[in-house]
């Protein structure tokens, strides 16, 4: 049986309205709806457990290499989170926004809220419970479980396997990695979970006097306001959303940024420190510039499924003017990100712009079945859309919805198979791609190299290292004359903005009057060189005496004795590639990345190597 406002409130307390059914259905029993929690629990600690301990046992290095290399050439992480952070906002377009979808597309939005890692939207329902102070702390309580949970777990391994470390920094900082993403998983439905107790919805009571009744959407057996026979039943409830909307909402983005202060200068330095490594979940994918945007993108996702419902609380769930307000920020947020370009990689930040395209077009779509579904006046849908129903509408959200998921499987797929068949250089002691990950450019630095030519003999030489090294090395700026000289007059700022200096050796190099200045203000201040020898006089090379006699006496002792790196020009490939390395190692070694590695060894996939016989 349904009574109340909506026919959705069960009169068997055993009973819970299900919308995709519309009707009531049996509760899980008290045992099954403990063991999807406690399951799901689990199931969390065991898979972090289990990569604790993966990562501790010889025979799993090298497949964790494998994977680390493979994650890294894809991006999966920023790609994961940009189709998380789409389907947690466009699976509540029902709940807060008032879409009603059509009745045959429930079941996909009950899908997509699995993004979310909403128990009450999907594990157990919410009524089933008990009362809504009850709701409320287990959904506010819950996700610190499972960080206990997993915390132990992880404890538990790492003492079983290795006792003396159990209790070190990097466990802590390994915990620590595990409860920010945890927490930014179940943040937006935490919030609306908390929000809930303020949405409400109003009812004609008494047309002769206009008074109206309001009811709690989340349980609408509760009423929201005191009448003349009733009283205001979530007034108790208060307390709670006070304090679990302090201890959500606003603590863990709060939380979020103070980890990333206390980070940034290690961050910046770019060195391996416990807390660095721990919150590299928020500022891993986005460049040096944009070290918090994983903040601001929270307090978007958080306003649009949670904090949007102080809008009209009563009646905002049958207006347009929550939606509204959702396409704008929408919209928004989209120009602000390309305009910002936050994301080291480009693919990322083509992926993030289209996710709020798509979100802003579903919140457009959601606006039309509104008008659809209203019934203001006759045929209202027609006259203004043009469409015969709201199905049309529905039809496009849910293709929208189903577009993202099949591009975000497009890109990771292109990007596989693209990095599959790169040749990049490789670090020797991971195989991953030394410049993929991390901050590589000091502050106030634009280029990682800048080279120094003469163009009658090395012209043509360092267009080759310039194309070679952007091949071997994704991400790596390189100044070259031809393509980014602006002013001669201002060849010093360029070797102020670049972090290493290459000099090409070739004749005619130490008499040019332009190449004498970059090399006496890298000297000057303080760059690092890498000389790089011509020795093929049919290429305007010469002998090392040779070159050095060309040289002003002066600065002799300072380019040839000071221990520069240097290495010889080949052009047969495999020596050519030995070349580019012992460019690429020294170009490296100055980045913020690897400025406490006194070598750094490097490989290209496929390539001659020496082996012990």
């Amino acid at each position: 049986g349904h009574t109340g406002p909506l026919c959705e409130v069960c009169v068997a307390d055993s009973d819970y309205f299900s919308s995709a059914e519309g009707r009531c259905v049996a509760c899980p029993s008290t045992a099954r709806s403990a063991g999807v929690f406690v399951g799901f629990v689990i199931l969390i600690a065991v898979l972090a457990a289990a990569y604790a301990g993966l990562r501790r046992l010889p025979f799993s290095r090298r497949l964790r290499r494998r994977v680390t290399r493979i994650e890294s050439a894809v991006g999966l992480q920023p790609k994961f989170k940009v189709l998380v952070s789409f389907y947690q906002v466009s699976s509540i377009l029902g709940l807060v926004y008032g879409v009603r979808l059509d009745e045959h597309f429930t079941r996909w939005l009950d899908v997509l809220k699995l993004f979310s890692l909403d128990l009450f939207g999907v594990a157990i329902p919410g009524s089933c419970i008990g009362a809504m102070s009850t709701r409320l702390l287990v959904a506010g309580l819950w996700p610190y479980a499972a960080v206990a949970f997993v915390s132990l777990a992880i404890v538990a391994v790492v003492a079983v396997l290795n006792n003396k470390q159990a209790l070190d920094r990097q466990l802590l900082g390994r915990l620590l990695y595990w409860a920010i993403l945890i927490f930014y998983l179940v943040l937006p439905s935490v919030s609306r979970s908390i929000f809930s107790v303020r949405l409400c919805e109003s009812f004609g009571y008494d047309d002769a006097t206009g008074q109206r009744i309001s009811y709690l959407l989340a349980d609408l057996s509760l009423t929201c306001d005191a009448g003349p026979t009733w009283d205001d039943e979530t007034s108790g409830l208060a307390p709670y959303f006070w304090a679990f909307f302090a201890l959500w909402p606003v603590l863990v983005p709060l939380g979020f940024l103070a980890l990333l202060l206390r980070a940034r200068k290690p961050v910046a330095a770019q060195r391996a420190t416990p807390l660095s490594r721990a919150t590299s979940f928020l500022w891993r994918d986005y460049s040096s510039g944009f070290l918090f945007w994983e903040v601001l993108d929270l307090v978007r996702k958080i306003f649009l499924t949670s904090m949007v419902l102080f809008i009209d609380p009563e009646y905002g769930s049958r207006k347009l003017q929550r939606t509204v307000v959702a396409a704008i920020v929408s919209a928004t947020f989209l120009t602000i990100l390309a305009l910002a370009r936050p994301y080291r990689r480009s693919d990322n930040l083509y992926l993030a712009c289209l996710a709020n395209l798509l979100l802003t077009c579903c919140f457009c779509a959601g606006l039309v079945i509104q008008l659809c579904e209203s019934n203001t006046y006759e045929n209202m849908c027609y006259s203004l859309v043009g469409f015969e129903s709201s199905t049309s509408a529905t039809n496009f959200v849910i293709v929208l919805t189903a577009a993202m998921l099949a591009v975000s499987v497009v890109v990771i797929i292109v990007s596989a198979v693209s990095a599959s068949r790169e040749t990049t250089m490789r670090l020797v002691s991971s195989g991953r791609e030394p410049m993929r990950d991390g901050i590589t450019l000091a502050d106030g630095q634009q280029w990682h190299l800048f080279l120094s030519h003469v163009w009658s003999t090395g012209q043509d030489a360092v267009a080759v290292i310039k194309n070679e090294l952007m091949q071997f090395l994704p991400g790596c700026e390189i100044f070259l004359d031809i393509d980014d000289l602006k002013r001669i007059g201002e060849l010093e700022t360029y070797i102020g903005r670049s972090q290493v200096v290459l000099c090409f050796l070739s004749r005619g190099y130490l008499r040019s009057k332009n190449c004498l200045r970059e090399v006496r203000a890298a000297l000057t201040m303080g760059k690092p060189l890498v000389l790089v020898h011509e020795a093929d006089p049919d290429r305007g090379g010469g002998t090392l005496a040779e070159l050095r006699s060309e040289c002003p006496e002066a600065l002799q002792g300072e380019i040839f004795d000071a221990g520069w790196p240097m290495v010889v020009w080949h052009r047969f490939e495999a020596f050519q590639h030995v070349s580019l390395k012992v460019i690429a190692e020294a170009l490296l070694l100055k980045t913020p990345k690897y400025a406490g590695e006194d070598e750094l060894p490097l490989c290209i996939p496929g390539e001659v190597r020496a082996v012990d016989l």
